[in-house]
């Protein structure tokens, strides 16, 4: 199968012509000058590499914590068909203890959708509950389910996501690296001599980077400074332009190497959901405005409803990050860090054929993992699911 665009974004630079994909591979690349019969053509539009989202809970209705969905393993199903629909090509769902079990079982399929290449776990054990949010006692390790949440994982579980402050977070901690799962840093309240320390003590990423954090203060550089000024921390970050501001987004990129940047999207099931009010955890509801974001009635965001192609528009329009630069954060760092890099990450003769078309305004047109056509926009017109309107649809009245 060749496939042709005009402007294809190759790990080494920018090239005009044909991929040939076979066995799932990128396996040649032939200039735009050679005389090709039969080929899908995508001139004109950009062929980027594909994402590597490691940091999202749910997209197009679909949920991944405490899914109410009768049939859980075609709700993860659903959820990777629209992670594809956004251009992911390999994911780690951010899946809740109880549905860990089920994420491992799908991963061990070939979905129509994005690759299961691990499963993150964002707690349980969190502390800092964020802007304009209401602090609550953290809660007890008990080592019981950290063991339960390894098991039912399978061998998938590649990240956890903790507050280091925690008592006994510290058992976590060694338990997991000793298994080779990766310890984040997440919804604390470290300040940033306390954060070091924890950096020290096994941890290595920093969870969605500047939110639920403490902040930089002139005279208290906070958990985030600690975030941005430890050389061995690689840090997520979305840049969605309403999580932080596109100001501190280019403070935070020049304190920190563009190589130690994962863009997640931290997105919920509520991304892509259409303008409205939904019910989000039992009594409590949300708002997804004409924007597109999610806000309580407190107008606090609640985790996102972009996608990181959103994002990576976001930084070409609005900061002028060169490209190149961004397709690092979006695919090739999180590939590298985690070990996926012989094989993913960016677009190379050798490495799999998972690929990205996307249209100006940074919308997937198409997109492949291991050379399969998992979305169409011209095909896959309803990715979105409708029993999430039935379900938590609230009507305006009622």
């Amino acid at each position: 199968m060749y496939i042709k665009s005009d402007k294809i974004y190759f790990e080494n630079g920018l090239r005009d012509g044909y991929l040939l994909v076979e066995d799932g591979l990128v396996v040649d690349f032939l200039g735009c000058d050679v005389n090709v019969d039969s080929f899908i053509d995508y001139t004109g539009y950009r062929i980027i590499p594909g994402i590597i989202d490691t940091h999202i809970h749910g997209t197009s209705g679909y949920g991944l914590i405490n899914t109410e969905s009768p049939d859980p393993e075609s709700e993860v199903r659903g959820f990777l068909k629209g992670c594809a629909g956004n251009g992911i090509t390999g994911v780690f769902p951010t899946a809740s203890p109880d549905m860990c079990k089920v994420v491992a079982k799908v991963a061990k399929e070939k979905p129509d959708g994005s690759r299961i290449l691990g499963i993150h776990s964002e707690g349980p054990y969190l502390n800092r509950v964020g802007e304009k949010g209401i602090q609550t006692e953290p809660p007890t390790v008990d080592m019981k389910l950290v063991h339960q949440i390894y098991e039912d994982c399978g061998g998938f579980l590649k990240l956890m996501a903790i507050a280091p402050e925690i008592k006994d977070s510290q058992k976590v901690i060694d338990f997991l690296r000793e298994r080779n799962v990766i310890l984040s840093y997440a919804h604390s309240n470290c300040n940033y001599e306390e954060a070091m320390e924890a950096f020290g003590r096994g941890i290595s990423v920093s969870t969605h980077t500047a939110n639920v954090m403490s902040g930089i203060h002139h005279r208290n550089m906070g958990g985030l400074g600690a975030c941005l000024l430890n050389e061995k921390v690689y840090c997520e970050v979305i840049c969605d332009g309403m999580h932080i501001d596109p100001t501190m987004l280019e403070i935070m990129f020049r304190v920190k190497d563009y190589d130690h940047w994962f863009m997640v999207s931290d997105a919920s099931q509520a991304c892509g959901a259409p303008v409205g009010t939904y019910k989000f955890s039992g009594d409590f509801t949300i708002a997804i405005d004409e924007s597109g974001f999610c806000k309580s009635d407190t107008g606090r965001l609640m985790g996102s409803s972009k996608s990181v192609l959103y994002g990576i528009s976001v930084l070409v329009n609005q900061m002028n990050v060169p490209l190149k630069q961004i397709l690092r954060m979006s695919s090739l760092n999180a590939a590298q860090f985690y070990g996926f890099a012989e094989q993913k990450g960016s677009i190379a003769v050798g490495k799999d054929a998972d690929l990205v078309v996307i249209n100006e305004d940074y919308e997937a047109v198409a997109t492949y993992v291991e050379g399969s056509n998992v979305f169409d926009s011209k095909k896959d017109k309803e990715l979105f699911n409708e029993n999430y309107l039935t379900r938590y649809r609230v009507e305006e009245g009622v």
